[in-house]
């Protein structure tokens, strides 16, 4: 047994880590550079163990992206404007309760009737979110949290009027000064609000006094000191003058131009400073003309938006931190604004406004100094003041960086949300129970968060979350389940799947170069088996499933994204049937596969009249087809058994399969027919037609790789596979399933004029 792999009994109950259920984090917009600390606490609530669905309302386009979103693009859920998907999503809520769908419909947008802007937003979002409340349980998700009591937090609001999903969500500030329409509904039907400060749940509390009654828990939002030490540390101050920085948003309540101001009097007074202002928004070109008019252009650079690690080094290069939030004529005002945490994360000396919640950041003389912004005479005072006592912007710089290791680190912010959610959810028993009948103590694990659950006839798969306190994984816990007249006992089947995994895993370890690059085929690689529970514990298989694939190609008409995918699916096939070769005649398998095929017969002629009529030219069509292959060499090799695009994971350099309990010996061409069959099932209509016969082409082709195609063998197949499906069911009930089923059919149908 190689290292690392153990088989072992279950573990005592007080060695078993911690369950959580998957949460579901919307946001208006993703990715969005000003909005770091949102994707800073998803990352961190996986670390955690505690999965996240990410659901963007848009998939926002910026210049800049921070290396820590790029991930999260290929896992959020992200959804278009309008989609056959959500179009039928509406159609079925609709005829479901039309009476329910139209009341929520304008209970929801006649809040904004007034406010045109808003109103389009919200009726543009409505179809969305109304597909949602079937996606997101189909997920796993029975609970979701929002950012912003505005858009996403509308978004909840719909989705769990439409599902049994619960909701809570944050309040940043920002998002309730100014625009508070339909939040005290918003407010009634959370489970929770989580205010990011003291003053932000003072100001909610005091407007919807019984809308937010033990409902509201200050939960900071944080940051994580050691990025922001490490670039103080490691920082190569060596400008000629004083470096002032800030880092903000552009926008009128960020108080920027009193800030130019100060710097224009400090130039006066021949005091020298370079000034930069870090961020985009609304009054770049305004605050451009002010600067040129101040005098100040040699002094002030508007240096733009940067990512978060070039934020980072921007900062431990300066001397002092300088944010001049105001009071806007509108009531817009700052929360606790993020850069502030991160200033003070790197020991620089930071001078803001005592407005909002910042005075629960920044003590006065303590970890920083506050003054009223409006007043750049005032301003200019702090920042001359520091820049003339080393001694002062070192004594507040360490006590700003204690105060955020203390109360804004968002490890311990993320735990305390956490503990807000469990508090207000709890894990379905059929999630618990997989995971905790499974011992975990080999793998030393602290926390376990279920992504998804998977029930089969014969087993149940959990998605995994495996944290050990340090960093987390993605596992896969597959436990078998015993049933009447199974083949073999769930402990055996668990056994056989562990073995395979582990020499499948041992011999498909080499990569094979393809014109682009150097492509790795294999399988996920097993940690465990527990017998005593009949269950596999596994790496989760890297990438996305081919059947999400194809089904995004096909949706979207882009189906030249998928050809590479589909070859390297044949290709997996190809190399793992070379490294599993078996020194024997097949012809007893042909004869075997040909018996069934015909007991298939039976049952699909019993449900389908039109195979009925058609019964005796499939049995000569078998039977001409088998006499005929069987004329030739038949090589028993490998047999997946279940070859189809949803066992089939595709990454960007690696392709790995999954689910062999049902691994066997086989003859060559028997996996490639039965995914060809799944393939035509994708791309069944008729307008798709076309299309089928050159994906299943580019499959083929890395499938025999330049050999010579066995036609013959390829259609008893076929027709073999076609039937197996069509009487074991063709899946899905009502008009989709009568579709497949007529597919099927066709394809019999077609084989025997083939």
């Amino acid at each position: 047994m190689t290292a690392g792999v153990q088989t072992r009994e279950a573990a005592a109950t007080d060695s078993r880590p911690r369950v959580r259920d998957v949460i579901g984090v919307l946001v208006s917009r993703f990715p969005v550079l000003n909005e770091t600390y949102i994707l800073r606490e998803i990352n961190e609530l996986e670390r955690h163990g505690q999965p996240v669905v990410l659901v963007p309302l848009i998939r926002h386009h910026d210049g800049v992206m921070h290396e820590e979103a790029k991930p999260w693009l290929r896992r959020a859920l992200y959804t278009p404007l309008l989609s056959t998907s959500i179009a039928m999503a509406n159609v079925r809520r609709f005829f479901a309760d039309p009476a329910a769908y139209v009341k929520l419909f304008f209970k929801v947008t006649a809040h904004s009737i007034l406010r045109p802007s808003i109103l389009l937003r919200t009726m543009a979002m409505f179809p969305k979110s109304v597909y949602l409340a079937e996606e997101l349980p189909r997920a796993g998700v029975r609970h979701v949290h929002a950012h912003f009591a505005t858009n996403a937090a509308m978004m909840a609001y719909i989705i769990s009027s439409l599902s049994d999903i619960t909701y809570s969500f944050t309040v940043h500030g920002p998002d309730i000064f100014v625009q508070r329409l339909f939040l005290r509904e918003k407010l009634r039907r959370a489970k929770f609000v989580r205010a990011v400060s003291t003053f932000n749940k003072a100001f909610l509390t005091g407007l919807y006094p019984d809308e937010t009654a033990d409902k509201v828990e200050v939960v900071h939002i944080g940051v994580n000191p050691e990025v922001y030490e490490e670039a103080q540390a490691t920082s190569r101050h060596q400008q000629p003058r004083p470096q002032v920085i800030t880092v903000a948003t552009l926008s009128p309540f960020k108080g920027l131009s009193y800030l130019v101001d100060a710097v224009s009097r400090l130039k006066k007074e021949g005091v020298d400073v370079d000034c930069a202002i870090v961020g985009n928004g609304p009054r770049r070109h305004a605050l451009e003309k002010w600067i040129e008019r101040q005098g100040v252009s040699d002094r002030v650079k508007l240096l733009g938006a940067r990512p978060q690690h070039e934020v980072a080094r921007l900062i431990g290069e300066s001397d002092v931190f300088v944010l001049p939030s105001v009071i806007a004529r509108d009531g817009q005002m700052d929360g606790i604004p993020i850069s502030l945490m991160e200033a003070m994360a790197a020991g620089v000396p930071v001078i803001a406004s005592a407005i909002s919640g910042i005075p629960e950041l920044v003590r006065n003389e303590l970890s920083g100094i506050l003054v009223d912004a409006t007043n750049s005479d005032q301003l200019a005072v702090s920042i001359r003041r520091l820049i003339e006592n080393p001694e002062l912007r070192t004594a507040l710089g360490r006590a700003g960086q204690e105060s955020v290791r203390n109360e804004f680190d968002v490890r311990r912010c993320v735990a305390e949300l956490i503990e807000l959610v469990e508090r207000h959810s709890e894990v379905p028993k059929e999630k618990a129970d997989v995971v905790m009948s499974s011992g975990w103590p080999e793998l030393q694990l602290r926390t376990v968060g279920v992504r998804c659950l998977h029930q089969r006839r014969d087993s149940v798969v959990a998605e995994i979350t495996a944290s050990d306190g340090v960093a987390n994984r993605d596992l896969i816990v597959k436990q078998q389940r015993s049933r009447r007249g199974e083949s073999a006992p769930a402990v055996d089947r668990a056994r056989h799947e562990f073995d395979v995994l582990t020499t499948l895993r041992l011999r498909m370890n080499a990569m094979v170069a393809e014109a682009t690059a150097q492509v790795g085929y294999t399988v996920p690689r097993a940690l465990q088996l527990d017998q005593s529970n009949a269950s596999v514990i596994m790496d989760r298989a890297r990438g996305k499933p081919l059947a999400e694939l194809l089904r995004e190609a096909r949706n979207r008409g882009a189906l030249r994204r998928v050809a590479t995918p589909l070859r390297r699916a044949g290709t997996w096939l190809r190399v793992m049937q070379q490294e599993t070769p078996v020194e024997e005649d097949g012809r007893h398998l042909l004869t075997a596969i040909v018996v069934l095929a015909l007991q298939d017969l039976e049952l699909v002629c019993a449900a389908s009249r039109r195979i009925r009529g058609l019964r005796r030219s499939v049995i000569a069509t078998l039977k001409q087809l088998e006499a005929r292959v069987a004329g030739r060499p038949c090589p028993v090799v490998g047999h997946h058994g279940d070859y189809w695009p949803g066992n089939i994971y595709i990454g960007a350099r690696v392709v790995e399969v999954i689910d062999f309990e049902g691994f066997r010996e086989g003859l060559a061409i028997e996996d490639a027919a039965y995914f060809l069959v799944h393939l035509r099932l994708c791309f069944s209509y008729p307008i798709l037609r076309g299309a089928f016969e050159t994906l299943s082409a580019r499959f083929l082709d890395g499938y025999f790789d330049g050999a010579p195609r066995d036609e013959e063998a390829l259609r008893l197949f076929t027709l073999a596979k076609s039937l197996q499906i069509l009487a074991r069911g063709a899946g899905q009930p009502g008009a989709r399933g009568w579709w497949r089923r007529r597919v099927l059919e066709n394809l019999i149908v077609g084989s025997l004029h083939a």
